[in-house]
């Protein structure tokens, strides 16, 4: 709670919330997310991640995931951050039952799309789903600096916005706003140190 406040009070127009931060990200808290609805006067969006390796979802992972998108909405959240995959590509039959859920809140598809063995292919199904309104993205690479010429070629084939993420600092974002063009950036030290 601490940092998605400093964050906000450093320039951040938008907090993604989720936990256990070192499987990648998963679905957070129920009661902490109240709160920073509570609190917070930015959007705020709520991951939504069941397993704590790769992003598959097998049908008992994907009933918790549709509960607790059911859970959520009922809080002043801006929309939900998720990505299913299966056989390196995204799993289309649960995006879809996914949708049906988060609608009519929009979603953002996380990096898991990085994962893609069909990137072009999946981003034009993307394409399909109004409610999907952001892709999140670092390229395929660790840095999302490294990940610019696949960044840029989302940005060409995606009707919605991209975002790029990616171990991005302060210092570096002007640079690599010249480079990308986009309208979002995202990262845990995008806006500084929120250890303090």
């Amino acid at each position: 709670m601490h940092q998605a406040l400093l964050a906000k009070q450093s320039g951040a127009d938008r907090v993604e919330i989720c936990g256990r931060l070192e499987t990648g990200g998963m679905t957070p808290d129920y009661e902490i997310v109240k709160t920073m609805c509570e609190q917070l006067i930015i959007p705020v969006r709520v991951m939504i991640r069941s397993t704590e390796e790769g992003f598959e979802a097998d049908e008992f992972n994907l009933q918790e995931m549709l509960q607790s998108i059911d859970h959520f909405k009922n809080l002043s959240i801006d929309g939900f951050v998720i990505g299913v995959m299966k056989n390196n590509a995204i799993d289309r039959e649960a995006m879809r039952q996914i949708i049906n859920h988060t609608s009519p809140l929009p979603v953002t598809f996380h990096k898991a799309i990085d994962e893609s063995e069909k990137l072009a292919e999946d981003v034009r199904w993307l394409n399909e789903f109004q409610e999907i309104d952001t892709i999140l993205t670092s390229g395929g690479a660790l840095k999302a600096n490294e990940g610019a010429a696949k960044i840029l070629e989302m940005k060409s084939l995606f009707h919605g916005t991209i975002m790029a993420g990616g171990k991005i600092l302060p210092g570096q974002l002007p640079a690599l706003h010249e480079l990308l063009g986009l309208h979002w950036y995202h990262g845990r030290g995008i806006v500084g140190d929120l250890e303090k």
